[in-house]
């Protein structure tokens, strides 16, 4: 008898073996190193002596040789009176009935040739139910039953004999068989050892039989049990490859691994993925170690006697497989529990008629559509945002502070997100943004139109905002009033405020998604509330209405499909506010660490967040600040102290101060600023205090919420601390909005349940008929109000601050630790062209003609950007490019001196606003420049276009709706004509000098050139890397560098040129992302939850399994 932690189970089976009519000859107890009092029942009920402890990890098999050591060594000979030495095999967990083992040697004494005997197995705790009556395998070596569910005893198996394999619990083993088979095989700990020693008796040339009349009371699916569905995969591949033909074993490999990556995609599809997860690991498992395959296939051809093809006509056939499989599906399916409304309504266990009011649940404030808060938070919020942000609606494009134009289409996006050359300026290698992922989502949204969507982005973030917290709300309270305060409270939230005034379009779509996220983490790990029929009674209900009905991702029950939207949302999060991804990270990470079981759903959020930085984070290892940095143009700003930020504020105000902007507010004679402030945010406060300290059933969620928002805080704090960007010599840190959100957020959710816990007393007092149930009816509704004022009134202070501004302002300097609250706004509608037609057409155009745009600043310097195509647009920004020229410590950075390409355009815009005659075009020409644009702004830009216009090579073209245009003029002529424009791609002789153009597209060539001299080379516009390659006519050319150019050797031949920038990790990475974005999508996609779906992607065992559980 082998024990391991079966102390449960042990007393009923002692006391059946003590009551066995033919008594075993010598009882060997194994404990496998039990925790409980597994040893002491064995030596209490067998003696010391007969108990053997042994502490190894390797299964059945090696705790049943540990027993047998203890008699004395088999020499191969017979009992005593010649007759052979019988093994019987117990469990723990399997008590035997009192003419168990007399059966079973009736049986093999009528039959010599049998060496195996089993008992019919029934339930443990439900004796008439049939777990097993001998065992089968399919041909793919899947452990067969082939009982349908809950099926009864009733005798209808007792004519069966021999059998393919019986179960180890009560197996009857002749000795000498088990000597020289070997035993179990070690490398089956948990499962499958019975059905392989099976298999390997029959292969010896013995037979195997199941004895009906010996029964076993088994437990079927024990908790914790070493046969679970990953040692069921696991020894079910062992076997097929154990005992499949040596030239098949490559064969079922390979069909082992292809069927797990199958069942793992059929498991998403229908929402079980947590069991096809599972299966891969199993089956990777399995395959992963082929020494313990080649010593079992060792020592099964040891014993092997016939062939195996006798042994498969034993198997079952698919087709009955797959028959009794769809019986198992249609139990399944018929379990569904279709309760009927009424047995989870709590009036219905009411009585009616005179002894209650049948209208009194007309009366009540759930009378009406439930959205009505919903509704009405929306009108609100569009209300404030159209007044707020006049002016651009229905614009082609917005732009401001830290937002520019968007690509105009959608393949441009695309490529800058997944490009491995980033195309700013002379171009640098690295990965694009992942924000260009959302980037191209929004185009795809705006119907390709990319800066359409941006501008309704911005006017939809207020309403959206509320919407998406009153969905929020809804998975932590069923009360409507405070799911409308919720969507006020988002609304208005000052981070949000910021966002849209600053255009800082990342910190605005994580706004609007980190309620999502809230809700879809609490979904998944079945911790939302329920609604109607689902709701979970409060305390005092019908006992009968105690357990609601079950549905994922509430009442405790953990869905799928929502820990998949939490993964999507949290990638749209984290991209578009790189720093929150730590602190994202952090928490679902404990919260997978911390429910346990119920957490398991939550590690699938992990996988698109790191499917889309795992190839970013590969790029920045030389620059690991990258990480951090916030979509957009840098835009600095002081971050608020830390009892600011708890108010929700994200920018640094002065506390004597007041509103900017608002005359009748704006001076200091009373604090203003602090009194909006605490208005907004202290109630929130006040009520998230409440819900820790308030006991009730989730007060644990609340104390959740506030670990979340100090993490929130704590990675804001820290990200804080890096600078991740430069703007006009200022280092940038990633802007605090995002934590600030995150944060609001969670004291929001735990605000809600602890008001949840109030307005629960208030109810319960007013029930039982207290004499001030006016006041707290009172208190209650003037709580209420100031939950909605508060919000009310910074939506209209952001919207009149905004409506009443005198000036339009481009650009403004951080405030400071005495400015007011707000800030104004810096995004105004903007035409989509950044550059002239005429540099468009040519930077667009095979030229890839750059244009250089230098703009006048307010002190008389200069600020210039090298631009590529239509120019430089907010999905071509990149984090990499603007981490690259910080170095340093946290807290200790520097600038780094400028590079080649820096200074040469530093050079050349030195050279032409001083106009004195000097010729840049060496330069222009290597940087790929054609065209000079010169922003109009003053006069200072005036006097600056007339001194350009001296500038040799510069051919003025006119002044254009963005400023000021030159030509560049070819350097060297007649070689071209002057009517040629700078390309990307030039050919050069040994000179250096241009004796060639060469057409291209936005980062590649793939274009015919012609003869020409000996030492040519073709020279990019392009930093010099060793990811760029060149081909002619398919043969590859030599690498070399002009200058900081990248450049290749050409020979003097005509042929095709192709150039390409390549990394070798691209299309793995590719693959990488699209499999599990795509599998995360499909996993989201919500269906209605039918178990009988599930069972689709499931094998026998976990059907019976999921078919008890239900």
């Amino acid at each position: 008898m082998v024990a391991h932690n079966g102390s449960a189970y042990l007393p009923r089976t002692l006391a059946a073996l003590a009551d066995q009519t033919r008594p075993a000859d010598y009882v060997i107890g194994v404990d496998a190193g039990s925790r409980d009092d597994s040893e002491v029942l064995l030596q209490q009920a067998l003696g010391s002596a007969h108990v053997v402890s042994h502490r190894g990890k390797s299964g059945m098999g090696a705790a049943v040789s540990a027993g047998l050591a203890r008699l004395a060594p088999w020499r191969g000979e017979p009992g005593a009176g010649g007759s052979p030495e019988w093994i019987w095999l117990l469990h723990d967990d399997a008590a035997p009935a009192p003419e168990a083992l007399a059966e079973l040697l009736t049986a093999v004494e009528r039959a010599p040739s049998v060496t195996v005997a089993g008992c019919k197995q029934l339930d443990w705790h439900a004796e008439r139910h049939l777990i097993d009556v001998g065992l089968s395998t399919s041909r793919w070596a899947e452990r067969l039953t082939l009982i349908d569910a809950d099926e009864l005893d009733q005798g209808q198996y007792d004519g069966r004999t021999d059998t393919f394999a019986v179960n180890s619990a009560g197996m009857l083993i002749r000795r000498d068989i088990w000597e020289q088979l070997g035993g179990f095989d070690p490398a089956l700990p948990g499962s499958g050892d019975d059905v392989d020693f099976c298999w390997r008796n029959r292969l010896a040339g013995h037979r195997v039989v199941v004895v009906p009349a010996a029964r076993m009371f088994h437990v079927a699916h024990r908790p914790h049990a070493l046969g679970n569905a990953a040692a069921a995969r696991k020894a079910q591949v062992h076997l097929r490859l154990k005992h499949a033909p040596l030239w098949m074993v490559p064969v079922h490999a390979a069909a082992a691994l292809l069927g797990s990556i199958f069942k793992f995609v059929l498991s998403i599809a229908v929402k079980d993925p947590g069991y096809g997860i599972t299966q891969l690991l199993a089956t990777f498992a399995a395959l992963g170690r082929p020494r313990a395959v080649l010593k079992a296939r060792q020592a099964a051809r040891k014993t092997r006697r016939i062939r195996r093809s006798v042994i498969r006509k034993l198997q079952t056939p698919r087709r009955e497989v797959w028959s009794h499989r769809r019986s198992l599906m249609e139990a399944l399916g018929s379990d569904t529990n279709a309760v009927d409304d009424l047995e989870h309504d709590p009036l219905a266990h009411q009585p009616t008629g005179d002894a209650s009011d049948d209208f009194a649940a007309l009366a009540t404030s759930k009378r009406g559509w439930v959205g009505n808060g919903a509704l009405a938070a929306v009108i609100l919020g569009s209300v404030a945002s159209l007044l707020g942000l006049t002016g651009i609606f229905g614009a082609p494009a917005v732009s401001g502070g830290a937002l520019i134009p968007v690509a105009a289409g959608l393949g441009d996006i695309w490529h800058h997100a997944s490009s491995w050359w980033i195309s700013l300026g002379a171009g640098l290698p690295g990965r694009g943004d992942p924000f260009g992922y959302v980037l191209w989502i929004l185009g795809v949204l705006g119907g390709g139109d990319a800066n359409a969507a941006m501008t309704w982005l911005l006017l939809l973030g207020t309403p959206l905002s509320a919407l998406t917290a009153w969905f929020a709300a809804g998975g932590l309270t069923v009360r409507r009033r405070l799911r409308l305060v919720a969507a006020l409270f988002w609304a208005a939230a000052p981070a949000l405020q910021v966002s849209l005034n600053q255009g800082r379009a990342g910190a605005l779509i994580a706004h609007i998604m980190i309620p999502l996220l809230v809700l879809a983490l609490l979904r998944s790990t079945g911790s939302a509330v329920g609604q109607g029929r689902f709701e979970s009674p409060a305390s005092g209900d019908h006992p009968s209405a105690d357990r609601p009905a079950l549905k994922p991702g509430i009442n405790g029950m953990p869905s799928w499909t929502a820990a998949a939207a939490a993964g999507l949302a949290m990638a749209v999060i984290s991209a578009s506010a790189p720093s929150l991804l730590v602190p994202a990270t952090v928490v679902v990470v404990l919260c997978g660490l911390l429910l346990r079981r119920r957490g398991r759903t939550v590690w699938w959020t992990l996988l698109p967040s790191a499917a889309l930085f795992i190839p970013f984070g590969l790029s920045t290892l030389d620059r690991p600040r990258a990480l951090l940095a916030d979509p957009g143009l840098p835009l600095a700003f002081d971050a608020a102290p830390l009892w600011q930020q708890l108010l929700g504020q994200p920018l640094e105000f002065g506390q004597g101060a007041g509103l900017s902007g608002l005359p009748y507010f704006a001076d200091g004679t009373i604090p203003w600023a602090v009194l909006l402030a605490f208005l907004a945010a202290g109630p929130v406060l006040l009520l998230a205090a409440a819900g820790i300290l308030l006991p009730g059933q989730r007060t644990g969620i609340a104390r959740w919420l506030w670990v979340v928002a100090t993490i929130a805080l704590a990675g804001g704090w820290l990200a804080g601390q890096v600078a991740a960007g430069i703007n006009a010599n200022t280092m940038v840190t990633p802007f605090s909005g995002p934590a600030v959100s995150a944060a609001a957020f969670s004291l929001l959710g735990a605000g809600l349940l602890g008001a949840e816990q109030l307005l629960g007393r208030v109810d319960r007092a007013a029930a039982a008929g207290t004499k001030h149930r006016l006041t707290l009816r009172s208190a209650t509704a003037l709580g209420t109000v100031l939950l909605v004022v508060g919000p009310l009134a910074g939506m209209a202070a952001w919207s009149a601050q905004n409506l009443l501004r005198t000036s339009v302002v481009t650009a403004q300097a951080p405030a400071g630790p005495d400015g007011p609250l707000g800030t104004p706004r810096l995004v105004e509608a903007a035409n989509q062209r950044i550059l002239p037609a005429t540099a468009i057409d040519r930077g667009t155009g095979p030229e890839q003609t750059r244009t250089l745009l230098i703009s006048t600043r307010d002190d008389g310097t200069y600020d210039a950007s090298l631009m590529r195509g239509a120019g430089t647009t907010l999905d071509s920004l990149s984090a990499i490019a603007s981490a690259r020229n910080i170095l340093g410590a946290p807290g200790s950075e520097t600038v780094r001196d400028d590079d080649a390409v820096t200074a040469a355009v530093r050079r050349v815009v030195a050279t032409l606003v001083a106009g004195q005659g000097v010729d840049p075009r060496t330069d222009l020409e290597q940087l790929g420049a054609g065209f000079v644009v010169l922003r109009a702004a003053d006069t200072a830009a005036q006097l600056t276009a007339s001194r350009m216009d001296a500038v040799p090579g510069l051919i003025a073209v006119g002044q254009t709706d963005v400023g000021w245009l030159w030509r560049i003029t070819p350097l060297n002529q007649p070689a071209l004509q002057p009517a040629d424009v700078t390309h990307r791609v030039r050919i050069v002789d040994g000179s250096g000098a241009a004796i060639g153009l060469v057409p291209s597209g936005y980062d590649d060539v793939d274009a015919a050139i012609p003869e020409g001299p000996e030492g040519r080379l073709v020279v990019l516009a392009e930093r010099a890397d060793p990811g760029w390659t060149a081909w002619l006519d398919g043969r590859k050319l030599t690498a070399t560098t002009s200058g900081w150019s990248q450049a290749f050797t050409l020979p003097p031949t005509a042929g095709h040129l192709t150039v390409r920038y390549e990394n070798p990790g691209a299309v793995w990475a590719g693959i990488g992302q699209a499999a599990v974005i795509g599998l995360t999508v499909m996993l989201a996609i919500p269906m209605p939850a039918r178990r009988q779906r599930a069972g689709l992607s499931r094998d026998e065992g976990s059907l019976r399994k999921e078919h008890q559980n239900a």
